[in-house]
């Protein structure tokens, strides 16, 4: 209490209100995840611009939570056809990979920029993506599949899911014979990735 005999409030605890932003995001983040994989895109979608309303004003945008956003909102835009959104926001995403140096994240968000690449038939361009990080910070392209068996049931992930080997290099992977702009790190993988991959490949591409 003052000498006046006024009381003063303590000042707000800023770093205690990022955390707790930082964790209903990234709840919100988990919850769009599971919306987009039982192919509800538009609520994943609302779910992920809500939980940037949260995080934006608070922290910079280099902040590597921000770019974690941006990286799944390009996802989500991918899996909805919006190609121009989804380049969009994983270029913002991998800005900011690529100024922190993050290089786990850099490959994973150009072989999702690769994905949005053939979606456009433009497999060169997919394939070009893939080496910028050769020959030692390269990926897998098995990226994992959902399969919704009857609309009353719940989404399971199929037989596999995304690889998990993280960075590797050119000599660990295998290039896909038929479009030779996608790269496996193993025939399993390659077999597991085939139900998406095939609507996407395309024979004579060197």
């Amino acid at each position: 209490m003052g000498s006046n005999g006024l009381a003063f409030s303590s000042p707000p605890n800023s770093s205690s209100d990022s955390d707790d932003a930082l964790s209903e995001a990234l709840s919100l983040r988990s919850k769009a995840r599971f919306m987009d994989a039982r192919g509800n895109h538009c609520e994943a979608e609302r779910l992920l611009l809500r939980a940037l309303e949260i995080m934006e004003p608070r922290t910079p945008s280099s902040d590597t939570a921000v770019a974690s956003l941006w990286n799944s909102l390009g996802e989500v835009y991918l899996h909805m056809g919006r190609l121009d959104d989804a380049e969009r926001w994983l270029n913002k995403s991998l800005d900011v990979s690529v100024a922190t140096r993050d290089f786990k994240e850099i490959t994973s968000t150009r072989e999702t920029l690769a994905r949005v690449s053939q979606a456009r038939s433009e497999l060169l361009k997919a394939k070009a993506l893939r080496m910028l990080g050769a020959p030692d910070d390269m990926r897998c392209s098995n990226s994992g599949v959902y399969s919704f068996p009857s609309l009353d049931k719940e989404p399971v992930l199929t037989v596999h899911v995304k690889c998990h080997r993280g960075l590797l290099r050119t000599t660990d992977l295998r290039i896909c014979g038929g479009c030779k702009g996608a790269f496996y790190c193993s025939s399993e993988c390659q077999r597991a990735d085939w139900e998406r991959h095939q609507k996407l490949c395309r024979q004579g591409i060197s």
